[in-house]
């Protein structure tokens, strides 16, 4: 996982649908599986994903100055913080071992 860059969600704000449109077909910006443009006090918002040596590329491009780029959050050091609290092994292995927590149990 070191050696590939990591990802950062980025709320991007445009001051119309169509500058916001125009900013993701220019820098292929990732808007995962469900994306939702919302209006916002500055025009409207979605939240996007680059990777971090392509965030500078997107700042740079043509139709950056259209839009407002907020990174949010590093995706990939949240994603390694909460791997490190799955444990190994199966913790159902033992025969006397009943699941508990939140889930249903069936």
């Amino acid at each position: 996982m070191g050696t590939e860059p990591a990802v950062v969600r980025c709320h991007v704000v445009a001051e119309n649908t169509e500058a916001l449109r125009e900013f993701l077909r220019e820098t292929g910006a990732d808007v995962g599986c469900h994306a939702v443009a919302r209006g916002t006090r500055g025009g409207v918002g979605l939240d996007v994903y680059f990777r971090e040596d392509r965030l500078d590329r997107a700042r740079a491009a043509r139709s950056a100055p259209l839009v407002d780029i907020t990174p949010v959050e590093n995706v990939t050091e949240n994603w390694l913080a909460r791997r490190e609290e799955v444990g190994g092994g199966d913790r159902f292995a033992a025969r006397d071992a009943r699941p508990h927590g939140l889930g249903r149990k069936e």
